[in-house]
């Protein structure tokens, strides 16, 4: 009998899951913001028609996202899609009779409903702001994202809270361009140049995504770097564009 032999684990790469997570969480937002803001829909539709949107695609496939994310050590990534797929299944939640919800919603009376509804955004309000100062060195098109769904989850708060028209409606064109700029996030991650013939700008803020010893070496010419247990590398500074190479044990050498 032959001694068995430990093999070191294999390096498995992982998909990018910010597409999907995007995509849900701009084609959700898009048609809720229009029913909200009674763009194109007559005031006070009741936004049933977003239910399956939200509860499969903005729902479960950024919760899938969000599953994902955790996968590839992107524990920002992780939070932000599975809380959110998890807002957009309590938002379906909101609006399927079995749940009875919306039965108690509409047996209070208005200022009560109004409040409810209020303090519901008003959470997410908090929450979305975590979300964007963590975003702060990123990218462009993260930053610019949450930035504009915390105006947007603002005006619906207060335009629930105080029963204004005027604030749901400016809501639902801030929900219009949260989506849009979601949408060009989602454009930019999936036109590569293997998909498409040329590349959409989404440029990061600062020293994004980069391991914190990469970035504290970014002063030291020719730093020796230690990127993971099983990742070491070299930066040069004084190369044009930073010019950063890694070495992994098992996929070789690689130049970022």
């Amino acid at each position: 009998m032959y001694p068995m032999v430990s093999q070191a684990p294999q390096w498995r790469p992982f998909g990018n899951p910010a597409p999907l997570g995007n995509s849900g969480f701009a084609v959700s937002t898009f048609v809720v913001a229009l029913h909200t803001g009674a763009i194109g829909v007559a005031s006070g539709t009741p936004p049933n028609i977003v239910t399956g949107l939200a509860l499969f695609y903005g729902g479960i496939a950024q919760i899938i996202a969000g599953c994902w994310s955790f996968a590839t050590n992107n524990s920002f990534g992780a939070v932000v899609f599975t809380s959110f797929g998890c807002y957009w299944m309590a938002y379906a939640a909101m609006l399927i009779p079995a749940f009875g919800i919306s039965e108690v919603l509409s047996a209070l009376d208005p200022v009560t409903r109004a409040h409810s509804l209020g303090t519901f955004y008003l959470v997410w309000v908090l929450q979305t702001f975590i979300f964007l100062l963590g975003s702060s060195r990123s990218n462009w098109g993260t930053f610019l994202t949450l930035l504009l769904l915390l105006i947007t989850n603002i005006l619906t708060c207060a335009g629930n809270w105080t029963q204004s028209e005027q604030a749901l409606h400016v809501s639902g064109y801030f929900g219009l361009l949260t989506s849009i700029v979601a949408w060009y996030t989602v454009a930019a991650d999936m036109l590569t140049k293997d998909t498409f013939y040329c590349r959409l700008p989404n440029p990061g803020m600062g020293l994004h995504m980069m391991p914190d010893s990469i970035a504290t070496a970014v002063n030291t010419p020719f730093a020796p770097v230690l990127c993971s247990p099983h990742i070491t590398g070299k930066i040069d500074v004084h190369t044009p564009g930073c010019h950063i190479d890694l070495v992994h044990p098992m996929t070789g050498h690689t130049s970022i």
